[in-house]
Parts: structure tokens; sequence; C-alpha cells
């Protein structure tokens, strides 16, 4: 009797320890995933087509029966070649669960371009210390865009740095990640702060995952550009234009010795032909800039002049102008006073900036004098006018003594012939 006690107790305890080995099931079911605001029904017939080379957005509806802690979320797809480099997944949590309270888990899975098109199983997994795993799976078929076209490689030569003035040399690597060929492929290389680019067409691409290289592109580095790092934009053009890939990258640019700095040399010199002009009210005055462009490279200046009521003031030939390296250009100040402009000293400022940078304010004087009265002016009028009447007068008295003296002597002549005979 002891031996069947002993025998039932010892059964007991074994059934005791397989319950506790065994985890209890996590208390949490999965209610409704969402790819793209698309339901899903797990392991369905129906598969979602989804594009590669995009990153996809992963709604899951959960609902806790009990409390649960420590719960981890985890949406990914399994089976991709590089997913020890680039995981096909996403992972929210750990998080801790109210008993019959829903949460929704959002995911973001990135699908790189270099998943081979075929079919693939979004797998839901919910785990947590102790419970056994809540896992469900959705089925999804991995397609390949219309157009498409991956930039591989930029490679420089000299590859890391170029000097001033020299040649930098690059080729691109570009493969076709689309399902269509793409042909008349254009390739252009821009460093946009130095001005400078280069063009060059791929005459076809054949579809899916074929790769071309472009010939060198040459790029000629200013003779003075200014040391430092330059983003290189790599552009590249598809399917009549209607497609575009860019990348950015850098390129260091060393100086050129035999464009040393002399720190101590003015860039840019302006000098002031005059700063006072003095006329009437009515009249107009010119005040001349001359601006010396003693920089490496062109530059825009601009001459911006105060508003006056006083006066119409404008600038020649034109407010802004380009002057190239050792370049040399006068601009002019025009005024025009009114005819009631107030008399004395007007001051107003002329400003002259490149770039947006000030560089100097000049003070200009405009001496406004009375203009002559109206009753002087047609007094001086009426004179101009009589003496010039006069100077008629004079005239023809003058010559009508003259023909009266040339026709005298023709009639005594005759009249002594008459005489005579």
């Amino acid at each position: 009797m002891k031996a069947v006690k002993i025998i039932l107790l010892a059964m007991l305890m074994i059934i005791a320890l397989t319950g506790a080995a065994n985890a209890a099931p996590m208390p949490v079911e999965i209610n409704d995933v969402q790819v793209d605001d698309v339901t899903l029904s797990p392991d369905h017939t129906t598969r979602l087509d989804v594009e590669r080379g995009q990153t996809v957005e992963v709604e899951v509806l959960v609902t806790a029966l009990e409390d649960v802690d420590d719960v981890e979320a985890e949406a990914f797809l399994s089976g991709f070649e590089y997913n020890s480099w680039e995981r096909a997944g996403d992972i929210v949590g750990p998080k801790n669960f109210d008993a019959n309270t829903q949460y929704k888990l959002e995911f973001k899975i990135p699908i790189s371009d270099e998943f081979e098109e075929d079919d693939y199983k979004l797998r839901v997994l919910l785990t947590n210390r102790n419970n056994e795993e809540v896992i469900q799976n959705y089925n999804l078929k991995i397609d390949v865009p219309r157009h498409r076209v991956r930039i591989d490689d930029v490679v420089f030569y000299p590859e890391n740095s170029v000097k001033a003035g020299s040649a930098l040399l690059a080729t691109v690597r570009i493969e076709n990640k689309g399902e269509m060929q793409e042909d008349d492929v254009k390739v252009k290389i821009t460093i946009p702060n130095l001005g400078v680019s280069a063009t060059e067409y791929i005459n076809e691409i054949e579809d899916t995952d074929d790769e071309e290289e472009t010939e060198e592109l040459f790029l000629r580095i200013p003779q003075c550009a200014e040391p430092g790092l330059y983003d290189v934009e790599v552009t590249v053009s598809f399917s009549e234009n209607h497609f575009s890939e860019k990348i950015t990258k850098t390129i260091q640019v060393t100086e050129n010795p035999l464009c040393a700095k002399d720190d101590e040399k003015p860039k840019t010199t302006i000098t002031i032909g005059s700063q006072m002009e003095s006329f009437e009210q009515g009249g107009s005055a010119i005040y001349p800039i001359t601006i010396t462009n003693s920089g490496r490279e062109s530059k825009s200046y601009t001459v911006t002049v105060d508003a006056q009521d006083w006066a119409d003031v404008r600038m020649s030939p034109s407010s802004t102008i380009v002057l190239g390296s050792g370049k040399t250009q006068t601009m002019y100040v025009s005024v025009d006073a009114d005819k009631k402009a107030p008399q004395g000293a007007q001051a107003f400022t002329a400003t002259i900036s490149s770039s947006g940078e000030q560089l100097e304010q000049v003070a200009l004087t405009a001496n406004i004098t009375k203009a002559p009265g109206n009753a002087l002016k047609i007094v001086l009028e009426v004179v101009l006018i009589l003496l010039v009447v006069l100077l008629v007068i004079i005239g023809l008295i003058i010559g009508f003594t003259k023909l009266r003296g040339n026709k005298e002597p023709e009639i005594e002549d005759d009249f002594q012939t008459e005489a005579y005979y």
C-alpha cells in the first residue's frame, strides 16, 4: 500500500514538473494587419503585390486578454540574401499590455531593390520573457518596378583631391533595377559652387539588373578656385527624361600655388568722382562711382540710392553690374531736382554691395540754388525779341541804302548819254 502511494506521489510530481516546463500561451490576439492601408488575411492564397526599392508601412492591431509585460512585436520578411546587412524588418517594444485593451503597432519595413522577384511571407511575431510566441504569416509578392535606375558607384580620378586648375575625371556605374530596357540614358555631373559640369549618354541598359558604365566625364576645376570640400551632384535621367535619380558626392579641391592669396591687396576698389554738386531747382547733376574688381573671380556689384521726395534719383547704365577679374567700370548716380525742390544742401546716401555684402556707404550732397524768377525771364525774353527786331530793321536799312546807292550812278550815266546825243 505504501508502495502504491509512493508511486502515485511520484507521478503527481512528474506531472507538475512537466506543466511547469511548458510555457503558457501569451494572452494576446492579432486582430488585423495592414500593409500600406491594405488589410491582409493570414495565409491567404491571394498575395499582395509590393514593389521593391521602397519602404512599406505595416500596421498591426492586437488585443491583450490579460495583463502582459515586456511584449516585443516584430514584422519581417525571411529569405532575403542580404538580410544580415539590410534587414527587411522592424521591431517595436518591449511594451506592457493591459487586459482587455487594443493596441496599434506600427512598423516600417525597407524592401531593398536587391530583393529577387518572388513570393515571400510577411511574419508578425509577438514574444515576451516567458510565454509562448504568437505568430501569423501573410503572403506577399515582391515585384519589380517598370522603370528604375540606380547609381551604383562614382569613381573620380584623381580619387580624393584635385588641384585648382587641374582636370577632374569621373566615371559613373549605373544598374537598371526596372523591368524595361532604358535607352539614351543621360548622365550629368555638376559642381554647382564652381559652375562646372559635364554630360555623357549611355545608349542602352538592358532590363532587370543589367549594369553599364559611362565613358570618362571631364571637368576642369577653375584656375584659382578656393580650396575646400565641394559637393559633386550626379544626376541620371532616363525614360525620355521622365524619371531621374540623383546622388551627391564630395571632392577636395587644393590650392593652386599660382593663385596664392595676397591678403593686403583689396579685392574691390571704389572711387567716388564727386560727392557734392550745385545746381538750380529743376536742374540735374551726375555723381560718378568707379568700381574695380581686383579679385580672381567675376563679381556682381549693386549700387542702391535712398529715394528722395525732392528729386528723381536713378542709376545708369543700371543699378547692377558684373565685373570680371581685373575689370573696371563707372556707374552714374543721376539726380533730377524738382522745380520746387528745397534750397540748400540736400544729403542722400549711395550703398555699394556685392553678393549681399555691404562694401561701402557714400554720403552725397546736392546744393540746390534758387531758379531765376518768371518776371526776370519774361523781361529777358522781351529784350531778346526787341534786339532781334532792331537787328532786322538795321539790316533792312543797310540793304536798301546799298541798293539805292548802286542805282544812282546808272541814272546819271543815262542822262549824260542822252544829253550828248
